[in-house]
């Protein structure tokens, strides 16, 4: 009997331990918004917009992406069709040249989003731009990855590299 409510007890233990955890994790997870307002702070301080700049440009920019993720959605529901058991043979060409398509308009809408960016903003402060997106992806990816306090998970960063990341400075 004393063996069963030991038993119990650790089960009970292990089970809230797991809860906690859970709700941690979820309590570190970014809003849309946040991770925007994240995005939004990282890129302007890498490019160095002034406030007038950045006031003009990210309307801009969040506009563009947001379309952009209308278009890779719809792209990846078809992709998803055809990963699926019920795909016909002949749907694949279909699924193939709409997701290629869809890969073409998000370009071409880059590229009209890229003048309007040139009325806001000179070439290398959208180069800047363009070159610290990829270094925000990269940091969120590590931020998922870090280890956690009091063993939560994650694992270490192998990034050696010291890339331009205007948090370490």
């Amino acid at each position: 009997m004393k063996r069963l409510v030991l038993l119990l007890m650790m089960v009970v233990a292990v089970a809230s331990l797991n809860a906690q955890d859970k709700r941690r994790h979820a309590s570190e997870r970014l809003t849309p918004e946040q991770f925007q307002a994240k995005q939004q702070e990282y890129l302007a301080k890498v490019a160095e917009l002034t406030d007038q700049e950045a006031k003009e440009f990210f309307p801009l920019y969040f506009e563009m992406k947001q379309k952009q993720k209308t278009m890779q959605d719809e792209a990846w529901k078809l992709f998803r069709e055809g990963r699926s058991n019920n795909a016909k043979e002949g749907s694949y060409k279909e699924i193939n040249d709409a997701f290629t398509e869809s890969q073409l308009n998000s370009a071409r809408l880059e590229k009209e989003y890229l003048e309007k960016f040139r009325r806001i903003l000179p070439d290398k402060k959208i180069f800047l731009i363009r070159s610290a997106e990829m270094g925000f992806r990269r940091d969120m990816v590590k931020e998922m990855w870090r280890p956690r306090p009091e063993g939560g998970g994650g694992t270490p960063s192998r990034d050696k590299q010291r890339r331009h990341n205007p948090y370490r400075e």
